[in-house]
């Protein structure tokens, strides 16, 4: 007993040698993962070169993977029930006690989801605490919580049995109390040094609420202890699709409220299962101020997201995967103590400013009198409108300002060259970028809204007018390109079961009417809600029961007179504003992939209206060379497949899609989408429906945090200021 409590530090028994390890691993991030008795050997995957090397390592070998952390490998040994901290730099070993818990039913078996430190392990005053469920195997049912607290010099561990249920994917230590995220959207602090008596003292804090939009059901929860702070972030998709959306949150310690980060200055957050490593991205040569998420599913696609906060983009890496059991964690392995050097951050590409006035060039047309020149109203209009469909967006608004006649000319401005554009926020300074995507232009445009309520969600699009929810769930429906801004009511079940909005018309038009569809999974009702511009709250028009017991992720449509919803088996649930009802189209049968595999909705699923007719896109994943269109025919109320697109350009998102008669042959017959390749020029990526390829590997693009397309509506509100 007293040389348990004793118990030091182990040295290695051999020294380390060159070949141990792959070459350059302590001088860059790695992906490592210890199987167990399923396999001897050590998988080492190079993120940056997507390789895969196996290496034979003793103190590895027969051993799982449950983290690492300060390039401490946590493992353990599922034959001799042994925990061990392993130093990789050094091969020393810290060994804890061995787990003395067994399953109490022949199914159950026992797994740990979670684990702290409170310092690091060959730390005297180091406590680790693990949190376990015992769960059965066949049922996937939990048959008791609980965590099990030691130092590394403890005989034993001490376990207590844990009545609230832990959920996040990572726990963090501060000053004395372990946060861990726990079910209703909270944060539990525990006391650690009670919890090491075996005593629970422990404080429920709210969390920020979720966000409703783009539409997810699934969210990732990582706690992180960062330079003396409590960091939350959550990674939100939908199903087991790829992550759509990031919000990072830092948590006051006095007065327990949270507050959004837009910046972690020089830092860099690596997140995996289970573990997480804050370091300075200097210190081991990546970009400062991201996160880099490991998603690695033994057998499946793997992917290392980056989150970029510097410009609210996120991209992601395809990594190789490797067979294996489903035994061990991949986690990351970030040297930081053999290693430093600097990393230049590239300068920032200069990008134009929409409606942006030369001062001198004010000056200078002011000094032109009018008896030198005619004035530009003398020029026949049919001679005008024959220069509009010449003219870029940039060029059209330009347009308006020439003169009172020209500006007169509204309907025949939608002639000129008004494809949709990418708008996105790049900032929270009240301002919001807009890409055209088929020359790779960037502008910057307010949207008309305070930088107070930035950062923004966006939500929908249609004529030019953005619906956006703010940080405070507060809506609002403007015109980015002339500023115009109206606040919507509050709705009531946007919290909870939103899943989709959109709108008839422009603001302005006294037709226009906005719809929103929220739709409750636990009792398959769907509430579908009505405003009108002028009206102090939303009306609730529809409230029953519907067979659509879940929406695919994808705004409705208003087709013909009436709002489509396509629900996760392409199925269509119909609503009519005019007679209030909501029906589904019972002939149309669900959408099938290849070989009789249904479509579930995790892929990604677009509605939208092209050339009189609705059609569905939907695509398996990023690898997948292969896009379906299907196209509804309403006689005999069934999915029929498109092969060409005949001279149209789609602009694919889930808050709106646009279909648009070519505006070049080089664009006909293709398909856009909101993720980006980076550099002097911006280009979208897109996908041909001649040659079924891609232009560019979506793995090498990056896709802004929140977005829209924007179809330009270049009809000013007032001629006030436009010269005679």
């Amino acid at each position: 007993m007293q040389a348990l409590k004793e118990r030091k530090t182990i040295p290695p028994t051999f020294s380390i040698k060159e070949d141990m390890f792959p070459s350059n691993f302590f001088y860059q991030p790695w992906i490592i993962k210890c199987h167990g008795a399923n396999k001897h050997t050590t998988t080492f995957i190079d993120p940056m070169k997507k390789t895969v090397e196996e290496k034979s390592i003793a103190e590895m070998e027969g051993k799982l993977t449950l983290g690492c952390i300060d390039e401490w490998l946590f493992l353990f040994d599922k034959q001799s029930k042994e925990f061990i901290f392993l130093d990789l730099n050094s091969l020393s070993r810290v060994h804890l006690p061995s787990l003395t818990e067994e399953p109490s039913l022949p199914r159950e078996e026992i797994v740990f989801t979670n684990f702290s430190l409170s310092s690091s392990p060959n730390h005297p005053n180091c406590v680790v605490i693990l949190h376990g469920v015992k769960l059965d195997m066949g049922t996937y049912t939990v048959h008791e919580r609980f965590f099990m607290c030691c130092q590394p010099h403890d005989a034993r561990w001490n376990k207590i049995p844990l009545d609230q249920e832990i959920i996040g994917a990572t726990s963090a230590i501060l000053d004395g109390k372990m946060y861990t995220c726990g079910v209703d959207n909270c944060v539990i602090v525990f006391d650690v040094l009670s919890l090491l008596a075996g005593q629970v003292d422990a404080r429920t804090i709210s969390a920020p609420k979720l966000p409703q939009f783009p539409i997810q059901n699934m969210v990732s929860k990582h706690l992180v202890e960062s330079c003396g702070r409590i960091h939350l972030v959550r990674l939100h998709h939908y199903c087991q699709g790829p992550i759509n959306n990031i919000d990072i949150y830092c948590l006051d310690i006095s007065s327990h409220e949270w507050f959004r980060v837009e910046n972690f200055g020089e830092r860099a957050f690596f997140l995996s299962d289970m573990s997480y490593v804050s370091v300075c991205a200097t210190d081991v040569g990546v970009e400062s101020n991201c996160i880099y998420y490991l998603s690695l599913d033994s057998g499946n696609e793997g992917r290392v997201y980056k989150f970029c906060l510097d410009d609210h983009t996120m991209a992601f890496s395809l990594t190789p995967t490797v067979e294996t059991a489903y035994e061990g964690r991949f986690c990351w392995f970030v040297p930081t103590r053999r290693l430093k050097r600097t990393i230049m951050s590239p300068s920032a590409q200069p990008t134009n400013v929409l409606n942006e006035v030369n001062p001198d060039k004010v000056i200078m047309e002011n000094e032109i009198t009018s008896s030198v020149f005619r004035p530009w109203s003398d020029l026949p209009m049919d001679l005008v409108e024959l220069l509009l469909p010449h003219l870029s967006l940039v060029e059209a608004l330009r347009f308006f300002t020439v003169c009172k006649s020209w500006n007169l000319a509204s309907d025949s401005i939608q002639k000129a060259k008004t494809w949709p554009w990418l708008m996105y926020q790049e900032k929270t300074d009240g301002t919001c970028k807009l890409l055209d995507p088929l020359n790779g232009k960037e502008y910057t445009t307010s949207v008309g809204l305070p930088s107070s309520v930035f950062p923004i969600r966006m939500l929908s699009s249609k004529d030019g007018w953005v619906i956006v929810l703010d940080a405070a769930n507060a809506m609002f429906m403007g015109n980015p390109l002339n500023e115009d801004v109206v606040k919507l009511p509050p709705l009531e079940h946007f919290n909870e079961d939103f899943c989709g909005i959109t709108f008839t018309s422009i603001l302005t038009s006294p037709d226009c009417v906005v719809m929103a569809f929220c739709a409750d999974i636990v009792n398959g009702n769907i509430y579908i809600y009505k405003w009108h511009s002028g009206e102090e709250d939303w009306t609730l028009i529809y409230d029953d029961e519907s067979p659509m017991r879940t929406a695919a992720k994808t705004n409705p449509v208003f087709f013909q007179g009436e709002f489509y919803c396509v629900a996760e088996t392409g199925e269509l649930g119909v609503f009519n504003p005019v007679e209030e009802t909501w029906r589904m189209l019972d002939k149309l049968r669900p959408v099938y992939l290849e070989d009789d595999v249904p479509f579930t909705g995790k892929e990604d699923c677009y509605l939208l209206e092209l050339d009189g007719n609705l059609i569905s896109v939907f695509k398996c994943n990023y690898s997948d060379n292969d896009i379906h269109i299907i196209k509804l025919d309403t006689e005999k109320m069934e999915w029929i497949p498109v092969k060409d697109l005949a001279g149209w350009t789609l602009f694919l998102d889930t808050r709106a899609s646009f279909a648009k008669p070519s505006p070049h042959k080089c664009w006909s017959n293709k398909i856009l989408f909101t993720a980006f390749c980076s550099g002097p020029i911006k280009s979208c990526g897109t996908y041909c429906m001649e040659s079924k390829t891609y232009d560019i590997r979506f793995c090498d693009t990056k896709k802004p945090f929140d977005f829209v397309w924007l179809e330009p509506n270049l009809i000013r509100k007032c001629l006030m200021d436009v010269p005679c």
